[in-house]
């Protein structure tokens, strides 16, 4: 009688591999649960254990020559078996050295880091996956090291948003600066601010254009900007009208307000894309967004108005607000950021945006200080 011991994850594993050593005509006269691996006996991998039997007569058993062969190559098989557990098995010591599971107590900064996180309202989304990667990433060492977590994390911020630099004025055509946004968020001053700056302080040939036959006032409030800069300023309100402002300009930029949309009203925006689709090339279309928007309701904003093909986003009322986490919640590097603005002074109230900057707003108060 030949007797052999197997292990596997499975019961089903363990029967198959006795069968393909000593053939179908096995016994099984043992089984049980054993743990391999680990260290004190945790994170030790539960494995089924049998014991199996087979007559020496028994057919498929062979030949006296091929018993010896197959012993020979069990012995084999099972001295390798050994050094492979045995390098698993300090590889897994190694890992646990290296990079062992940290606990909750043992993040003291990145748990500082995730409640100020939050203190400044980003999203839990945002949160849940900087706690995966840091948690994942970091080492004992780096974990905890209050001035790491603050470096990663700030790597972290810069590596998912992008800049455009600023707006270029158009040389054998010119340059369409279209503004696209919510109502109240600060489009037609931002306009202002920006036509001061390229048309008043750096000379180049503006025109004001304005989409917004619904508000009146805007209308009003843009015509004076034109007025008082002297800039020529134009009424749209169709799709032709669009064209032939724009193939006709002599100018190198043109500054174009909208209408602020509801991103629930979608018959508008399809309009206002109607009207816009009008000139096929040379748009260059921001979307403007409050700093005080709440995060879902920006999620929604930055989704709604992906139909009318923005490639910028302008971040308005900065000064109006202390946490701008629920944007950075959802800011990525395929829609760049273009300009901050912070007040309503035209035109010193607008600066080209910088990553740093919003690095500088956040409220990191904290996450260094030392353990108690």
């Amino acid at each position: 009688m030949i007797y052999r011991t197997y292990r596997a994850p499975t019961y089903k594993e363990a029967v198959l591999n006795a069968k393909m050593e000593l053939g179908n005509d096995v016994y099984i006269i043992g089984r049980k649960t054993v743990k391999e691996g680990g260290i004190l006996g945790l994170f030790a991998k539960e494995l089924t254990e049998i014991t199996v039997a087979r007559n020496e007569d028994s057919p498929g058993g062979g030949s006296q020559k091929q018993k010896k062969e197959q012993g020979n190559k069990a012995e084999v098989g099972a001295v390798n078996d050994g050094i492979m557990k045995e390098l698993q098995d300090i590889k897994r010591r190694l890992s646990t050295i290296i990079a062992p599971p940290k606990s909750q107590e043992q993040n003291v900064h990145l748990n500082r880091l995730l409640m100020t996180l939050r203190d400044n309202d980003f999203s839990h989304d945002y949160i849940e996956s900087l706690k995966a990667k840091f948690e994942d990433e970091l080492s004992i060492k780096e974990a905890n090291d209050s001035g790491t977590i603050e470096r990663k994390f700030k790597s972290y911020v810069l590596d998912s948003i992008e800049t455009s630099g600023p707006i270029s004025p158009g040389k054998e055509r010119p340059s369409v600066v279209v503004l696209v946004g919510p109502t109240g968020v600060g489009k037609t001053t931002t306009i202002a601010k920006l036509a001061a700056s390229y048309g008043v302080l750096q000379k180049n040939k503006v025109e004001l254009l304005t989409i917004d036959s619904y508000r009146i006032a805007a209308v009003e409030q843009l015509g004076k900007y034109a007025e008082l800069m002297q800039l020529p300023f134009m009424v749209i309100s169709s799709r032709e009208e669009f064209k032939s402002a724009v193939s006709s300009s002599r100018a190198e930029m043109i500054f174009v307000d909208t209408a602020g949309r509801s991103p629930k009203n979608s018959m508008g925006l399809a309009e206002l894309r109607t009207i816009l689709d009008g000139v096929k090339s040379n748009l260059d279309i921001h979307l403007v967004i409050s700093a005080t928007t709440k995060w879902q309701d920006a999620l929604d904003i930055m989704a709604r108005f992906n139909q009318l093909m923005y490639s910028k986003i302008i971040i308005t009322k900065l000064d109006e607000t202390n946490t701008i986490g629920s944007l950075l919640s959802i800011l990525d590097r395929d829609k760049k950021l273009s300009y901050f603005t912070m007040g309503q002074g035209v035109p010193d109230d607008i600066e080209l945006a910088e990553k740093e900057k919003l690095l500088d707003l956040l409220v990191l108060d904290g996450i260094g200080a030392p353990c108690s």
